[in-house]
């Protein structure tokens, strides 16, 4: 509606200000015809009295010199003429007036018509504006009828859903916490094994140093002897003494870390000899013994066997 009204009035505004320019435009041009016609009557009365007068005074002169009846008779014909011709001209310019003024009659007759007629297209054209913008409210309105009802039936089915996820995730709660007892009892078993299980698996590093030229005993029952460096080339020569099995592993030509593994007599799991660096003298790098092999903090006379490079 607010719409409409708006179309009305910018309509309506328009057709008053066509109206308010035509108006001014006929009242100028009828101003302009009064003022060419009363300038023009002026200027032709102004022109008779001067002809009445000099006509007068020739008479008078013409008299005067001449004294001839005749002559003068002639000479008031000639005004008489000339006065007949005057009330002829300002008879035209009375109808000339009555012209303007029938014209400017019509003029504001056919005003008059124009300005019913832009009333009438108006008030038609707003009434069309008005059935246009109610049908097209109307169309709107069923939508948002249709678009609010399909809104509440989804508000409706939201609350339905949301219900049942509470009620399913209150039951899964329950359900989790009972599992999650369980599964806490279950974990701690595992930790507890996997503590003795790495306890069993994971060996022990014996890190060691050995002089070339020398034999050290890196756990007892297991030496290492060194015969040969290359520092340049970070290899070594050399060999292993396993006690309990009464042999020997020779090592030749080996790099650094090149992990070497044996077994030993009574131990089911490898040990792993690996060198991190050759020196020119010696060779450093660890032993890692089986967990269930791992040799005790002394020997039996309470002192653990240990190499360097300075023994």
């Amino acid at each position: 509606m607010n719409l409409s009204n708006s179309m009305f009035e910018s309509t309506e505004n328009t057709w008053a200000a066509r109206r308010e320019t035509a108006e001014p435009e006929h009242r100028n041009q009828s101003n302009s015809s009064w003022v060419f016609i009363i300038v023009l009557a002026v200027a032709l009365g102004a022109l008779a009295c001067v002809g009445y007068f000099a006509v007068k005074n020739k008479n008078l002169q013409i008299a005067q010199l001449f004294g001839d009846r005749a002559t003068l008779n002639t000479l008031g014909q000639r005004v008489d003429t000339a006065e007949n011709t005057l009330r002829d001209v300002t008879g035209r310019w009375e109808g000339l007036a009555q012209r303007v003024t029938t014209l400017d009659g019509k003029v504001s007759r056919n005003l008059q018509q124009t300005r019913k007629y832009a009333e009438t297209l108006t008030a038609q054209l707003h009434q069309q504006i008005r059935a246009e913008i109610e049908a097209r409210t109307s169309v709107l309105d069923a939508r948002l009828r249709q678009v609010e009802s399909e809104q509440t039936a989804q508000r409706a089915q939201l609350a339905r859903v949301e219900g049942d996820l509470r009620q399913e995730i209150t039951s899964a709660r329950e359900e989790t916490g009972r599992d999650l007892s369980g599964v806490h009892q279950q974990v701690e078993n595992n930790a507890r094994n996997l503590d003795s299980l790495s306890q069993q698996l994971n060996p022990e590093r014996v890190d060691f140093e050995v002089a070339k030229g020398r034999t050290t005993e890196l756990v007892p029952g297991i030496s290492l002897q060194i015969s040969g460096t290359n520092n340049r080339y970070q290899r070594f020569r050399g060999s292993l003494w396993l006690l309990q099995d009464h042999r020997t592993l020779w090592l030749r030509d080996e790099s650094v870390h090149q992990s070497v593994r044996f077994y030993h007599k009574e131990s089911r799991e490898p040990y792993e000899l690996v060198v991190t660096d050759v020196t020119k003298h010696s060779v450093i790098g660890y032993l890692l013994v089986p967990a269930r092999q791992q040799p005790a903090v002394g020997d039996p006379d309470g002192t653990r066997v240990s190499s360097s490079a300075n023994d």
